[in-house]
């Protein structure tokens, strides 16, 4: 979240920080409810996720930092779903 956060301030395109914004309050949403995620909440985010990533990358310094930031997360939300399974 906290790189999530970091590269939105960079973010001058209004759409990307739209995504970027509706990417955080997903993330939020899950670490608000952490002790009631479901394998569902976390393929969800996923998929956004994974969207939004591709939909902002428009290959340019600009979205970078966005770019990395949101695949970074997607990173940590499949550790956390392998974590989930093994138990």
């Amino acid at each position: 979240m906290v790189g999530m956060r970091a590269a939105e301030r960079g973010v001058r395109d209004e759409n990307t920080l739209k995504v970027m914004r509706a990417c955080l309050d997903m993330v939020e949403t899950l670490v608000r409810q952490s002790d009631k995620i479901t394998q569902s909440d976390i393929e969800t985010t996923l998929g956004v996720l994974a969207k939004a990533a591709t939909e902002v990358d428009d290959e340019t310094s600009a979205t970078t930092a966005v770019v990395a930031s949101v695949r970074n997360a997607i990173g940590k939300l499949h550790a956390l779903r392998v974590e989930m399974t093994a138990k």
